[in-house]
């Protein structure tokens, strides 16, 4: 038995040494994290980006839109000077036409460059100058985890006092990322490390994932035997411990919030998804299984019908499927009321473009002979977050939204207004939010989501387990130098 607890001793010491400084910037960067977090761009200033869409005169030669093929979703909007209409095939990458001439191909980076204007002027730069365009980019350090980068995004660069550098589809010309000098800088000391997120090593997904994976399950592996030794190490009266100095404040730290370091690296390391635990099945949330697809003689027909009746007020016109049924969404250019408040004004409109508010009798014809709703009680409206659809630093919710609740308890979330897919919960996706986010963010109530709550419970936890590793770190570093007085040949 001693000999095994020397041997715990020997292997927990040398683990700490070459764990110690990254299990400390776990740490730190998720103390900074509370308050900073991914770079992203304001969703105020995203409204304001799409102008009133100024119709071509004639409908154009689509020969590049497949009459027969299928489609699950579509958009129109002006890039710059010109309208697109951008089209995502049920199979294949999307891709663009111009509406004034019917050609497909990349959005320019002149008028691409138009939208990044408008998205930064409005953001606070204030700057009415061009921005420099810096070329294309797939793998930039700030788009590495953004939707669709693998079509590439142009970047802009900006001389404002913020340095604002803004993201714009090459496909869409939407406006995708933005970050500032601040935000930038803050995640190089909060989200980075803590997410492991250097490009180098983010821009090989497997790898980073494999590494990932590698150290916290290491980490967990140090602090479950540092918790042992500590308890096996704890005396019953005061002092409690054996120690002095460094090793007093490890060995009592760990004795005190050793069991909280365990639970926010395993998890840390279970939000990985390791050997496919907690990993949701494609299929089920799938969100065609809700929209289903239309083909593109029916996108033709109602682009010609907007063309026709080249409507003013629409800014922009987002598909939302129901069923295979083509529906939209229309918004008009925001507008601005004496309080400087800005206002959207959307509108469902069916494909002969008559308004028609969605229903809850619509939502529950289409899912529940789906098997996603239990029963029709079982569809509630919802205005406020419950217990799986709420905001989080890097993710806004939006409200109203339906919640249909399905025989096997999945969860489907469509906005109120338009229909669309929002979310779809099965059962892992649900089961991680408590087993794994809800200890690792702290977040099981809503009360606990409040920020000064989540900082006055989250902050003193986290000051507690950075002392464990920070005094991890100053007891390797003597222990090191050390071992290179006794042995300076080596």
């Amino acid at each position: 038995m001693k000999a095994f607890r020397r041997a715990l001793y020997l292997v927990h010491r040398w683990l700490g040494i070459a764990m110690g400084l990254l299990m400390a910037g776990w740490c730190a960067s998720g103390i900074v994290m509370l308050w900073h977090t991914w770079p992203q761009p304001e969703e105020d200033a995203l409204r304001h980006v799409p102008t009133a869409i100024r119709w071509p005169f004639a409908m154009p030669d689509l020969q590049a839109l497949d009459k027969n093929g299928h489609f699950q979703a579509f958009h129109i909007s002006m890039v710059g000077q010109e309208p697109a209409l951008t089209l995502y095939p049920a199979s294949g990458h999307p891709f663009t036409l111009d509406l004034r001439t019917g050609q497909v191909g990349r959005v320019t980076p002149e008028d691409a460059a138009t939208n990044a204007q408008r998205y930064a002027y409005t953001a606070g730069s204030g700057t009415q100058t061009s921005p420099t365009f810096d070329g294309l980019t797939t793998d930039d350090q700030w788009i590495l985890d953004t939707h669709e980068r693998e079509d590439g995004f142009y970047r802009f660069l900006f001389a404002d006092a913020a340095h604002t550098q803004v993201y714009v589809s090459s496909l869409t010309g939407d406006v995708m990322q933005a970050a500032t000098r601040a935000s930038r800088l803050w995640a190089w000391v909060g989200a980075i490390p803590h997410w492991l997120y250097p490009a180098v090593l983010r821009r090989n997904p497997s790898l980073w994932k494999d590494v990932v994976i590698f150290l916290s399950g290491t980490g967990v592996f140090l602090t479950a035997t540092g918790l042992w030794i500590g308890v096996l190490r704890l005396r019953r009266q005061s002092p409690f411990t054996p120690y002095r100095g460094w090793h007093c404040v490890h060995h009592l730290s760990g004795a005190v919030f050793g069991l909280f370091a365990l639970l926010w690296v395993g998890t840390g390391l279970l939000t990985m998804s390791p050997f496919g635990l907690f990993q949701s099945n494609p299929d089920a949330t799938n969100s065609l299984r809700v929209t289903g697809t239309v083909n593109g003689a029916d996108i033709a027909r109602v682009l010609s019908r907007f063309i026709a009746a080249a409507p003013s007020h629409c800014a922009t016109i987002k598909s939302a499927f129901l069923d295979g049924h083509l529906f939209m969404q229309a918004s008009s250019p925001l507008l601005t009321n004496p309080s400087r408040i800005a206002l959207p004004r959307t509108q469902r409109l069916d494909e002969s473009l008559n308004p028609a508010p969605l229903t809850r009798e619509q939502i529950v014809q289409t899912l529940r002979p789906k098997g996603m709703l239990r029963t029709p009680q079982d569809l509630t409206y919802l205005t406020a977050e419950d217990r799986y659809y709420f905001s989080r630093p890097t993710r806004k919710r939006h409200f109203p939204v339906w919640r249909a609740v399905a025989t096997d308890g999945t969860h489907t979330y469509l906005d109120a207004q338009s229909g669309a897919v929002l979310a779809i919960l099965d059962r892992p996706a649900r089961q991680s939010r408590w087993l794994v986010y809800g200890f690792h963010d702290l977040d099981f109530q809503m009360w606990l989501r409040k920020t000064p709550t989540h900082w006055g419970i989250a902050l003193p936890l986290l000051g507690g387990v950075l002392c464990i590793f920070l005094s991890s770190v100053v007891l390797g570093v003597r222990r090191l130098r050390r071992n290179f007085q006794r042995f300076p040949s080596l």
